[in-house]
Protein backbone atom coordinates (compact mmCIF):
# COMPACT_ATOMS: atom_id res chain seq x y z
CA UNK A 1 0.00 0.00 0.00
CA UNK A 2 1.22 3.24 -0.74
CA UNK A 3 0.31 4.86 2.61
CA UNK A 4 2.00 7.99 1.58
CA UNK A 5 -0.63 8.80 -0.99
CA UNK A 6 -3.37 8.41 1.46
CA UNK A 7 -1.69 10.68 3.99
CA UNK A 8 -0.39 13.47 1.89
CA UNK A 9 3.00 13.68 3.61
CA UNK A 10 5.99 11.14 3.43
CA UNK A 11 7.84 10.30 6.65
CA UNK A 12 10.81 12.97 5.54
CA UNK A 13 8.08 15.38 4.89
CA UNK A 14 6.98 15.24 8.08
CA UNK A 15 10.51 15.40 9.69
CA UNK A 16 11.30 18.77 8.21
CA UNK A 17 7.91 20.18 9.13
CA UNK A 18 8.76 19.15 13.10
CA UNK A 19 11.46 21.04 13.31
CA UNK A 20 13.58 21.78 16.21
CA UNK A 21 11.22 24.53 17.57
CA UNK A 22 8.10 21.97 17.02
CA UNK A 23 9.84 19.23 17.97
CA UNK A 24 10.67 21.18 21.46
CA UNK A 25 7.13 22.29 22.32
CA UNK A 26 6.24 18.74 22.15
CA UNK A 27 8.75 17.61 24.32
CA UNK A 28 7.80 20.24 27.06
CA UNK A 29 3.94 19.17 26.36
CA UNK A 30 4.98 15.44 26.50
CA UNK A 31 7.99 14.56 28.81
CA UNK A 32 7.79 10.80 27.80
CA UNK A 33 9.55 12.64 24.49
CA UNK A 34 12.03 14.62 26.10
CA UNK A 35 15.17 11.88 25.97
CA UNK A 36 14.38 10.97 22.24
CA UNK A 37 16.22 13.07 19.96
CA UNK A 38 13.53 13.72 17.15
CA UNK A 39 10.87 12.31 15.30
CA UNK A 40 12.92 10.19 13.36
CA UNK A 41 14.30 8.32 16.29
CA UNK A 42 10.77 7.52 17.12
CA UNK A 43 10.02 4.97 14.36
CA UNK A 44 13.01 3.17 15.25
CA UNK A 45 12.08 2.02 18.59
CA UNK A 46 10.74 -0.85 19.32
CA UNK A 47 8.46 -3.09 22.14
CA UNK A 48 7.82 -0.38 25.68
CA UNK A 49 9.95 2.19 24.22
CA UNK A 50 7.57 2.44 20.97
CA UNK A 51 4.81 2.03 23.13
CA UNK A 52 5.27 5.23 25.96
CA UNK A 53 6.76 7.38 22.77
CA UNK A 54 3.33 6.31 20.83
CA UNK A 55 1.34 7.42 23.79
CA UNK A 56 2.62 10.45 24.24
CA UNK A 57 2.05 11.31 20.68
CA UNK A 58 -1.25 10.28 20.77
CA UNK A 59 -2.34 12.71 23.27
CA UNK A 60 -0.52 15.64 21.32
CA UNK A 61 -2.67 14.13 18.49
CA UNK A 62 -6.41 13.69 19.66
CA UNK A 63 -8.79 16.51 19.79
CA UNK A 64 -9.35 16.66 23.58
CA UNK A 65 -5.71 16.40 24.00
CA UNK A 66 -3.36 19.10 22.18
CA UNK A 67 -5.20 18.91 18.92
CA UNK A 68 -2.17 18.49 16.32
CA UNK A 69 -2.54 17.30 13.19
CA UNK A 70 1.14 16.68 12.70
CA UNK A 71 0.88 14.39 15.46
CA UNK A 72 -1.47 12.35 14.22
CA UNK A 73 0.36 12.25 11.22
CA UNK A 74 3.06 10.80 13.31
CA UNK A 75 1.24 8.42 14.82
CA UNK A 76 -0.17 7.07 11.36
CA UNK A 77 3.04 6.72 9.82
CA UNK A 78 4.39 5.09 13.40
CA UNK A 79 0.96 2.56 12.64
CA UNK A 80 1.71 1.57 9.24
CA UNK A 81 1.89 -1.78 9.25
CA UNK A 82 -1.53 -1.95 11.03
CA UNK A 83 -2.98 0.21 8.43
CA UNK A 84 -1.79 -2.67 5.75
CA UNK A 85 -2.48 -5.44 7.53
CA UNK A 86 -6.37 -4.52 8.30
CA UNK A 87 -6.49 -3.55 4.47
CA UNK A 88 -5.21 -7.04 3.41
CA UNK A 89 -8.19 -8.38 5.73
CA UNK A 90 -11.13 -6.63 4.17
CA UNK A 91 -9.64 -6.44 0.53
CA UNK A 92 -12.11 -8.93 -0.99
CA UNK A 93 -14.76 -6.27 0.45
CA UNK A 94 -13.27 -3.06 -1.38
CA UNK A 95 -10.65 -3.69 -3.33
CA UNK A 96 -8.28 -0.43 -4.12
CA UNK A 97 -11.14 1.48 -2.04
CA UNK A 98 -10.33 -0.17 1.43
CA UNK A 99 -6.96 1.14 1.62
CA UNK A 100 -8.88 4.94 2.16
CA UNK A 101 -11.47 3.57 4.15
CA UNK A 102 -8.73 2.16 6.28
CA UNK A 103 -6.73 5.10 7.02
CA UNK A 104 -9.87 7.34 7.13
CA UNK A 105 -10.71 4.35 9.78
CA UNK A 106 -7.33 4.90 11.73
CA UNK A 107 -7.59 8.79 11.22
CA UNK A 108 -10.64 8.95 13.26
CA UNK A 109 -9.37 6.26 16.17
CA UNK A 110 -6.19 8.55 16.51
CA UNK A 111 -7.98 11.86 16.97
CA UNK A 112 -10.68 10.61 18.99
CA UNK A 113 -8.01 8.13 21.26
CA UNK A 114 -9.42 7.81 24.60
CA UNK A 115 -5.60 8.53 26.35
CA UNK A 116 -6.75 9.52 29.81
CA UNK A 117 -8.22 5.70 30.29
CA UNK A 118 -6.02 3.83 27.83
CA UNK A 119 -1.92 4.23 29.16
CA UNK A 120 -0.46 0.98 27.59
CA UNK A 121 -0.60 -1.71 24.36
CA UNK A 122 -1.56 1.63 22.81
CA UNK A 123 -0.90 0.35 19.08
CA UNK A 124 -3.13 -2.73 19.74
CA UNK A 125 -5.93 -0.55 20.82
CA UNK A 126 -5.84 1.54 17.98
CA UNK A 127 -5.15 -1.45 15.89
CA UNK A 128 -8.59 -3.47 17.21
CA UNK A 129 -10.33 -0.07 17.04
CA UNK A 130 -9.43 0.77 13.01
CA UNK A 131 -10.56 -3.15 12.99
CA UNK A 132 -13.79 -2.74 14.29
CA UNK A 133 -14.65 0.27 12.90
CA UNK A 134 -14.00 -1.03 9.37
CA UNK A 135 -16.11 -4.74 9.62
CA UNK A 136 -18.74 -1.81 10.84
CA UNK A 137 -18.49 -0.03 7.32
CA UNK A 138 -18.20 -2.86 4.82
CA UNK A 139 -19.96 -5.53 6.90
CA UNK A 140 -22.98 -3.25 8.60
CA UNK A 141 -24.94 -5.62 11.22
CA UNK A 142 -28.46 -5.27 9.45
CA UNK A 143 -29.55 -8.17 12.43
CA UNK A 144 -31.99 -7.27 15.49
CA UNK A 145 -28.49 -7.81 17.94
CA UNK A 146 -27.62 -4.24 16.22
CA UNK A 147 -23.92 -5.22 17.13
CA UNK A 148 -24.63 -6.98 20.34
CA UNK A 149 -21.92 -10.36 20.80
CA UNK A 150 -24.29 -13.18 20.21
CA UNK A 151 -23.75 -16.77 20.44
CA UNK A 152 -23.48 -18.43 17.30
CA UNK A 153 -24.46 -22.12 16.67
CA UNK A 154 -24.33 -24.61 14.12
CA UNK A 155 -28.17 -24.27 12.47
CA UNK A 156 -27.61 -28.23 11.18
CA UNK A 157 -26.81 -29.09 14.85
CA UNK A 158 -30.41 -30.10 16.95
CA UNK A 159 -29.25 -27.73 19.41
CA UNK A 160 -30.40 -24.45 17.24
CA UNK A 161 -33.62 -26.00 16.90
CA UNK A 162 -33.68 -26.80 20.90
CA UNK A 163 -33.15 -23.12 21.76
CA UNK A 164 -35.15 -22.07 19.30
CA UNK A 165 -38.08 -23.95 20.58
CA UNK A 166 -37.43 -23.15 24.35
CA UNK A 167 -37.45 -19.80 26.08
CA UNK A 168 -35.75 -21.02 28.75
CA UNK A 169 -32.33 -23.56 28.24
CA UNK A 170 -30.79 -23.46 31.81
CA UNK A 171 -31.89 -27.30 32.09
CA UNK A 172 -30.02 -27.95 28.97
CA UNK A 173 -26.56 -29.59 29.66
CA UNK A 174 -23.62 -28.05 27.94
CA UNK A 175 -22.43 -31.46 26.90
CA UNK A 176 -25.03 -31.05 24.49
CA UNK A 177 -23.19 -28.73 22.04
CA UNK A 178 -20.20 -29.39 20.21
CA UNK A 179 -17.26 -28.39 21.21
CA UNK A 180 -17.22 -24.84 19.11
CA UNK A 181 -20.03 -24.24 20.32
CA UNK A 182 -19.61 -24.87 24.03
CA UNK A 183 -16.78 -22.35 23.35
CA UNK A 184 -18.82 -19.59 22.27
CA UNK A 185 -21.70 -20.00 25.05
CA UNK A 186 -18.04 -20.02 27.41
CA UNK A 187 -16.55 -16.58 25.71
CA UNK A 188 -20.18 -14.94 25.72
CA UNK A 189 -20.65 -15.84 29.30
CA UNK A 190 -17.02 -14.04 30.07
CA UNK A 191 -17.27 -11.20 28.50
CA UNK A 192 -20.86 -11.47 30.42
CA UNK A 193 -19.44 -11.61 33.71
CA UNK A 194 -16.79 -9.28 32.71
CA UNK A 195 -13.64 -11.22 32.74
CA UNK A 196 -12.44 -9.98 29.75
CA UNK A 197 -13.46 -7.73 26.99
CA UNK A 198 -14.34 -7.32 23.84
CA UNK A 199 -10.16 -5.97 22.67
CA UNK A 200 -9.00 -8.94 24.56
CA UNK A 201 -11.10 -11.17 22.77
CA UNK A 202 -10.37 -9.03 19.93
CA UNK A 203 -6.50 -10.22 20.52
CA UNK A 204 -7.02 -13.87 20.26
CA UNK A 205 -9.32 -13.60 17.46
CA UNK A 206 -5.95 -11.87 15.28
CA UNK A 207 -3.62 -14.09 16.50
CA UNK A 208 -6.45 -16.75 15.09
CA UNK A 209 -6.84 -15.28 11.77
CA UNK A 210 -3.02 -14.78 10.92
CA UNK A 211 -2.11 -18.69 11.40
CA UNK A 212 -5.64 -19.73 10.28
CA UNK A 213 -4.49 -20.15 6.82
CA UNK A 214 -0.63 -20.59 7.10
CA UNK A 215 0.08 -24.15 4.81
CA UNK A 216 3.73 -24.29 6.82
CA UNK A 217 1.83 -24.99 10.26
CA UNK A 218 0.50 -28.32 10.90
CA UNK A 219 -3.13 -28.11 11.87
CA UNK A 220 -2.57 -29.31 15.66
CA UNK A 221 -0.18 -26.31 16.25
CA UNK A 222 -2.48 -23.81 14.75
CA UNK A 223 -4.26 -21.25 16.94
CA UNK A 224 -3.85 -18.85 19.20
CA UNK A 225 -1.08 -20.35 21.06
CA UNK A 226 0.36 -20.26 18.03
CA UNK A 227 4.32 -19.02 18.14
CA UNK A 228 4.24 -18.08 13.87
CA UNK A 229 1.05 -16.36 15.02
CA UNK A 230 2.83 -14.61 17.60
CA UNK A 231 5.80 -13.69 15.59
CA UNK A 232 3.52 -12.72 12.58
CA UNK A 233 1.30 -9.97 14.76
CA UNK A 234 4.12 -8.96 16.64
CA UNK A 235 6.35 -8.55 13.35
CA UNK A 236 3.00 -5.84 11.80
CA UNK A 237 2.63 -4.33 15.14
CA UNK A 238 6.26 -3.24 15.64
CA UNK A 239 6.24 -5.01 19.13
CA UNK A 240 7.84 -7.54 20.29
CA UNK A 241 7.21 -11.13 20.34
CA UNK A 242 7.15 -11.13 24.79
CA UNK A 243 4.67 -8.37 24.05
CA UNK A 244 2.18 -10.32 22.44
CA UNK A 245 2.76 -13.53 24.40
CA UNK A 246 2.26 -11.96 27.73
CA UNK A 247 -0.72 -10.39 26.73
CA UNK A 248 -2.30 -13.06 25.16
CA UNK A 249 -0.80 -15.45 28.18
CA UNK A 250 -3.00 -12.87 30.65
CA UNK A 251 -5.94 -13.41 28.52
CA UNK A 252 -6.38 -16.97 28.78
CA UNK A 253 -4.95 -16.93 32.34
CA UNK A 254 -8.60 -14.91 32.73
CA UNK A 255 -10.43 -17.20 30.90
CA UNK A 256 -8.66 -20.14 32.77
CA UNK A 257 -9.46 -19.22 36.26
CA UNK A 258 -12.76 -18.48 35.29
CA UNK A 259 -13.64 -21.69 34.30
CA UNK A 260 -14.77 -23.44 37.02
CA UNK A 261 -17.13 -20.81 38.01
CA UNK A 262 -18.39 -21.23 34.37
CA UNK A 263 -18.52 -24.96 35.09
CA UNK A 264 -20.72 -24.39 38.71
CA UNK A 265 -22.66 -21.58 37.08
CA UNK A 266 -23.62 -23.03 33.59
CA UNK A 267 -22.84 -26.42 32.80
Amino acid sequence: MALIRQVGITPQELDELVDDERWDRWCLAEPDLARIGSLRAVRELRGEAEDQALGALLRLAATDGHDDQLAAVAVLHQLGGSVRTIARHFWHLAGSDVEGIVVGAIWEQIRSYDWRRRRRHHASAIHHGTRKAVRATLMPDTSRTLGRRVVLLNPQSWAFEALAEHDETSGMSLDAFDSRDQLAIFLHWAIGQGVVDDEEIGLLDALMDLDRHNPQIPKWLRGACSMAAVEHMASERRLCTKSVSRARDKVLAKLRDAAPRFMEEVA
